[in-house]
This record gives C-alpha cells, sequence and structure tokens, in this order.
C-alpha cells in the first residue's frame, strides 16, 4: 500500500490507527426507523441511517463529510461529551442541583452511500487483497450505541451561517449550533482535450473501483497518468487483478518528490516485474478517442500515441471547498482555519483535506487524527444547560488542544515492496554542494539505504527493502540530533547507534565533529 507525505494534499493518507470494523454498511442508504429518548444524565438516541426522512430538527453538532475524518470526529467527539457530561452531572447530583446537562445532538452527513471507510484501503479492494466491507472504520452498533444520527446518499446544497442551518439536496432543512465541515479532497482533473471521453477515470471513490475492477478482469490495457502514489497503486492494483497497465509519468523517475533515483530505480524494475510498465519524461498532449466517444489511447507531446481502452487520471487531488467557498468562508487552497480549526465564521468549522492552516495542506492521517482531537477538545463541552454562562465557555478554552503541525515521514508499500522517506531528498545544485551522503546497498536483497546530512545533522533518509529504521531517523531530522557521535555507524541503524552517550557528551561534540572522518560509505551529492 502506498501512503504518501504531509506536505501535499495530492495523495492519499497513510495507515490509521481508527479501530477497523468489520460489520459491514451494504444496507446505508436504507431507511432505519428509530426515535429518540433522553434522561436526566444522558442522551441515547437510536441510530438512524437515512435518505432524509428524520424530522428531528433540534440545533446540534452537524458534520457535513462521512469520511475517515469526519467519521471519526462523530465517534470521538460523542465519546468526549458522554465522558463529561456523566462527570459534570455527578458533580451537579452531589451538589443537589436538578439542572442536568445533555450533550447536543450529533448528526453526520455521507454523500457516499457508504459511511465511514478507510479510504487509503481501497487499493488492496482494487487489487483484491480485501473486501470493501472490511474497509469500515466502525460499524452500525457504534454510532448507534453513541446516538449519533447519521444520514447517508445525501449531499448539503446550501450553508446559511446567519442563521445558522444548512439545506440538503432533498431538501430537508436542518439547523445547527455547531458545523464542522469535514469535506475532504476531490480527485484532480487536468483538462485534456477529449479528459471527458467514455472511458477516462479518477481513483477516489467506491464507484470508481467498481468501474476500474470490471476493466482490469476483462483483461483491458489501462494507462495511468501520473507516477506519484496514487498512480502507483492504481497501477499496481489493476495489473494483479489482469489489466495490462502502463504508467505515465512526466517527471525522470517515478515519486521523484519523495524518492532519489537510485530507490526509484529500484522501485520501477519491481514495478516492470509485476507487470506495470513505466513511461518516463513523457507529456500528454491529448486522450485519443474513437467516433464513439471512447478512449483508444493517449497521445503524447513527443508524437507517440500509447493504445489504450481506458485512461485513469491520478495527477494528485484538491481540497473540496466548493460548498464552503459558496457559503462565504475564507478559502485559499484549502478552507482557512486557525490552530484551533475555526474556519473565518462563527459556529462552523473544518477539518481533514478540506483545510489550510498557515499555508499548509493536509493528506495524512496522522496530522488529520491531531486535527480531529483538538476540535474534539473544542467542542466536547457543548450541552444543553439553562446553567451554563459565557464565563463557562470562557474557562473552558484553557483546556483546548491546540493542532500543531509536525514534519511527517513516507512510508510506501506495493504488495510487499517497502520504501521509507522522510525530510528533504532532492536539492539544487547549490545547495548540493553542502550534502553528504551516506549510502548503504545490499544488491542480492535489494536493499537501498541513504542519509543526507548536513552541518551533522539528518535532514533527509530514503530506504528501500529494509524500512524497520525509518522511524529512527525520521526523529533524528524532526529533533534536529546531531549525529557527530555516532556518524561513523550511522547508516547501519539505531542498534548500532547509542544516542544516550550522546546526550551525555555535552563538551566534546565540538572536538569529535573536527575531527570526525568520513567512512567509504560517505559521498559527495553530485
Amino acid at each position: 500500500m502506498l501512503l504518501h507525505t504531509s506536505k501535499t494534499a495530492a495523495n492519499l493518507v497513510t495507515c490509521t490507527d481508527l479501530t477497523k470494523r468489520s460489520a459491514p454498511f451494504a444496507a446505508i442508504s436504507h431507511a432505519d426507523a428509530g426515535g429518540m429518548s433522553q434522561s436526566d444524565t444522558h442522551q441515547s438516541s437510536a441510530y438512524k441511517i437515512k435518505q432524509g426522512h428524520d424530522t428531528n430538527d433540534s440545533a446540534g453538532v452537524i458534520i457535513i463529510g462521512a469520511g475517515m475524518a469526519g467519521s471519526r470526529f462523530a465517534i470521538e467527539l460523542a465519546r468526549a461529551q458522554q465522558q463529561s457530561i456523566q462527570e459534570k452531572n455527578a458533580h451537579l447530583s452531589g451538589m443537589l442541583v436538578t439542572d442536568a446537562c445533555v450533550p447536543l445532538p450529533i448528526t453526520l452527513i455521507s454523500k457516499e452511500p457508504q459511511v465511514g471507510y478507510n479510504r487509503i484501503m481501497l487499493s488492496p479492494v482494487l487489487s483484491g487483497e480485501t473486501a470493501f466491507e472490511d474497509t469500515y472504520l466502525y460499524d452500525k452498533a457504534d454510532y448507534e450505541a453513541l446516538g449519533i444520527t447519521v444520514l447517508a446518499g445525501l449531499s448539503v446544497d446550501t450553508i446559511n451561517t446567519e442563521q445558522q442551518y444548512i439545506k440538503l439536496d432533498n431538501g430537508q432543512v436542518r439547523r445547527y449550533a455547531k458545523l464542522v465541515i469535514a469535506t475532504g479532497s476531490i480527485a484532480r482533473i487536468i483538462p485534456f482535450p477529449n479528459h471527458t471521453a467514455k472511458g477516462v477515470h479518477v481513483f477516489r471513490e467506491v464507484a470508481d473501483v467498481t468501474a476500474l475492477t470490471n476493466y482490469a478482469r476483462q483483461n483491458q490495457t489501462g494507462l495511468v497518468i501520473g507516477g506519484g502514489v496514487l498512480g502507483l497503486e492504481a497501477a499496481c492494483a489493476m495489473a494483479a487483478q489482469g489489466a495490462r497497465m502502463t504508467v505515465v509519468h512526466t517527471g525522470d523517475y517515478v515519486l521523484n518528490r519523495q524518492l532519489d533515483l537510485s530507490a526509484a530505480q529500484l522501485l520501477q524494475d519491481e514495478l516492470k516485474c509485476r507487470g506495470v510498465s513505466i513511461e518516463l519524461s513523457a507529456d500528454t498532449k491529448a486522450i485519443a478517442m474513437n467516433d464513439k466517444g471512447e478512449v483508444c489511447g493517449l497521445i503524447l507531446k513527443d508524437g507517440r500515441t500509447l493504445p489504450a481502452d481506458f485512461v485513469v487520471m491520478a495527477v494528485g487531488v484538491m481540497p473540496n471547498t466548493s460548498l464552503a467557498k459558496a457559503s462565504g468562508l475564507d478559502v485559499n487552497r484549502g478552507i482557512v482555519v486557525d490552530n484551533c480549526m475555526h474556519t473565518s465564521c462563527p459556529y462552523v468549522y473544518a477539518i481533514g483535506e478540506c483545510v489550510e492552516l498557515d499555508g499548509e495542506l493536509f493528506g495524512m492521517v496522522a496530522p488529520i487524527n491531531q486535527q480531529v482531537d483538538t476540535l474534539v477538545s473544542v467542542l466536547k463541552e457543548a450541552v444543553i444547560s439553562s446553567s451554563t454562562t459565557s464565563d463557562d465557555a470562557k474557562s473552558l478554552q484553557a483546556h483546548w488542544q491546540p493542532f500543531i503541525s509536525i514534519p511527517l515521514s513516507l512510508k510506501l508499500k506495493v504488495s510487499g515492496v517497502a520504501v521509507f522517506s522522510a525530510g528533504q531528498v532532492t536539492f539544487s545544485d547549490m545547495e548540493a554542494e553542502r550534502i553528504e551522503r551516506l549510502v548503504y546497498r545490499q544488491p542480492a536483497l535489494n536493499h537501498y539505504h541513504c542519509l543526507y546530512i548536513k552541518d551533522n545533522k539528518v535532514i533527509g533518509a530514503v530506504l528501500y527493502g529494509d524500512i524497520h529504521d525509518g522511524s529512527f531517523y525520521s526523529q533524528l531530522i524532526t529533533d534536529s540530533v546531531d549525529i557527530s557521535l555516532i556518524k561513523d555507524d550511522l547508516i547501519f541503524g539505531s542498534a548500532y547507534c547509542d544516542l544516550d552517550a550522546q546526550a551525555m557528551s555535552n563538551t566534546s561534540t565540538d572536538h569529535i565533529r573536527d575531527e570526525a572522518c568520513v567512512t567509504e560509505l560517505v559521498e559527495e551529492v553530485s
């Protein structure tokens, strides 16, 4: 499974710490009757997955988007509210106060009929390694037990931020006290000539998996535009299912933003062994189409035409901001938020791939989970109680957990091929003059390690084949550790490096730095 770095929204998210559930949501678009009841101490509503027939119009927390961010937020917020309310009401009971608090009701709205599945597992679903039913993050009982109302197969047409309501595509209007936008990202489409021809696809949702699987099982010929993470995932998955696949990439080698040439060449050789051809330095001019409006190939700028029965455009994703923009929220590349996930509009928040914070977009699970945790800390005390005052609300801010973006590493995995990348691995000619490379190769096992060193600090790492020390190198990069004392052994991994001993040697570092010898493993970047 190929995963990506957090600095671009052009890829998918990495492995998640969310609990995977086995119960399928095959009937998720059907109405499931249920009512709502409340007691003095908590709220427990029946689980609803509906096409918009729920008449409960009490203003609560509405979450638009039931992907990995939205579904996790709904579950975690409900859990946090439940715990907070129980503790608060127990305290009030001890004070003989009868005005108990209940949490705001939570509604999760999903445009797709399938709710809360792990999108990064679509690649193994496409390859036939995993059943789609195994990709759900939570099962029906989880939402039901927490009193979360789920509306599936519905999209939000309008947000009225002044009167605090949303309007669904079936005409239903729902009021909100707090609104969370978790609309994720959409596949980027390059408007090549004939890009709307029959047989041009993206790889983003369950419907895409179904369409591409049909091509693959008919042993048809496909072209993937884009040699990034998503393109390689799609090509490998469809080749495993019987399609004849070629990746068309504008760069000199695949994953040219994440890997160095040596690691990329090893990966390209492996891809070819798995039935995936590679066309490098290849720029698309147009999509070839027959007189029936069907794809028949790809026309390159060098004059060649590559034949194909279908084309997959895997050129990245973009934050899905159309609804937010139409609602008057501040939008740049993504929905602009602060470090507590507030948007520019009161009572409206945003999390996930749709957001932008300090110019940065987010596409990995780790930062998105952090955003979820941050917003849970902000909203978990949102309750229905006449005893709540503005002073109470202000005091709660002290318990908020602001989101802090940290550098993240890249782990790639395609059916057993492991690749790791962290930090900076590409450099300009001027930068390269100041960079050292520590390189280790074991050709018999196709193992390759390369560390990039500047001023006795690791600034980048690429591992192929054996990535066990990836987290070790990533931590060195993140913490900007001086590696003078362990430089000679660093390339062999953490087992050969005693960082504790180095930390205790505060006075000799400069001396050792001056006399550190460069072994045969050290090369200058050319």
